[in-house]
């Protein structure tokens, strides 16, 4: 794991924007497709906004963007991580990049989660470029909480249920997850660094995404 420190998030998003892009760029000149799973959430919301300008200015066409997470609502509920995708990407979507939804018109994620999981194979079936994450100060990353499964038999994704709100949500899988060239986790504050940097000696999903890693984990921290 490699840890990257910035004195605010302006300096971190710039940090990870020239990475992004490089990798973007590179994909693009070998005209190869890109695949990228993105956190949901406020955090990321003002990189989302900075890379739609980048890309809007780039003949780029051939990149797949997923959630890592999403709620069972509709994408105009302001708690949509699609719908916030969309809202900071105004300029980009439709054009430079596509997004395969983890929602269809099931009433319930666990009536979806062959279908959503099917889907995912077939639109992204190789590797993610890289994945984007956050966490949450009990440890859990996408809508992997403690306690609670990280896979559900070989599929991509499960249904998760918040472990306060009992919200109905849509999560990569832990190995879906880790299927990835990279993974950047986007964290700020003191309490979500003592909980990284504790994860060794715990059991919740940051610590499981940790250990089982089989590609660099790149943090990307801030007070």
């Amino acid at each position: 794991m490699k840890f990257n420190s910035y004195p605010n998030f302006s300096e971190l998003s710039s940090a990870l924007l020239t990475e992004w892009i490089s990798d973007i760029d590179q994909a693009a000149l070998a005209r190869r497709p890109a695949y990228f799973a993105l956190a949901g959430g406020s955090t990321p919301a003002p990189l989302y906004r900075s890379l739609d300008t980048m890309l809007a200015r780039r003949d780029i066409c051939n990149l797949h963007l997923v959630a890592t997470d999403e709620r069972w609502v509709a994408d105009s509920d302001a708690q949509s991580n699609e719908g916030l995708f969309k809202q900071c990407m105004p300029l980009s979507y439709g054009k430079q990049w596509q997004l395969l939804s983890l929602k269809n018109a099931a009433s319930t994620p666990e009536v979806a989660t062959e279908a959503i999981s099917e889907r995912l194979s077939q639109q992204i079936p190789q590797s993610f470029n890289a994945v984007l994450l956050g966490m949450g100060t009990d440890g859990h990353v996408a809508s992997l909480f403690p306690g609670a499964p990280t896979q559900h038999d070989d599929l991509s994704c499960l249904a998760a249920l918040h472990p306060q709100t009992r919200q109905s949500r849509m999560s990569l899988s832990l190995p879906r997850l880790l299927d990835s060239k990279k993974i950047w986790l986007v964290i700020t504050g003191a309490e979500k660094r003592q909980i990284l940097e504790s994860a060794a000696q715990t059991d919740l999903p940051i610590s499981r995404l940790l250990r089982e890693a089989r590609c660099n984990i790149e943090v990307f921290w801030c007070p």
